[in-house]
């Protein structure tokens, strides 16, 4: 009887260890998704999401066809990185029990200037589905949007 107690303990520990663990993740991945915000406001879009995709990556903008590559990407969005600010904020986190995989969504703010010259915003959603790297980094490995109404 002692044992199945010794037991019971061990395998309620280890359980709550993993929710742990799960949690730091998923707080982890928020985080990085807010960073990667951030390098878009700070230093372009196209700079940020070559840092944070995945070399394999699969883009799939709204209205347009898919993008997979990394650089493929990049090149696409460089052309017009100095006409437009792209931001983002996140909602939410989700990472799988294994640790390799999650998946961020939230909402974004495109900011550009109409042919007059004024400022112009467009409203979406995004989501992204994240690996976990061999150095413990998130990367995006699927990016995907499509607008909303202004809020």
């Amino acid at each position: 009887m002692k044992y199945l107690i010794f037991l019971t303990i061990l395998i309620f520990q280890f359980a709550c260890n993993q929710n742990d663990d799960t949690r730091s993740e998923k707080e982890k991945l928020l985080q990085t998704d807010k960073d990667f915000s951030n390098a878009s406001v700070t230093q372009g879009a196209a700079e940020a999401f070559n840092e944070f995709l995945t070399p394999d990556a699969l883009e799939l903008p709204a209205g347009k066809n898919a993008v997979q590559d990394r650089d493929k990407i990049y090149d696409i969005m460089k052309e017009n990185q100095g006409d437009y600010k792209l931001e983002w904020t996140p909602q939410y986190a989700e990472v799988a029990k294994s640790g390799e995989l999650g998946y961020t969504w939230g909402k974004y703010i495109l900011s550009y200037r109409d042919e007059k010259g004024e400022e112009q915003k467009s409203y979406g959603k995004y989501l992204n589905i994240w690996k976990k790297q061999k150095d413990g980094s998130w990367k995006v490995a699927v990016d995907i949007g499509n607008s909303s109404p202004a809020p």
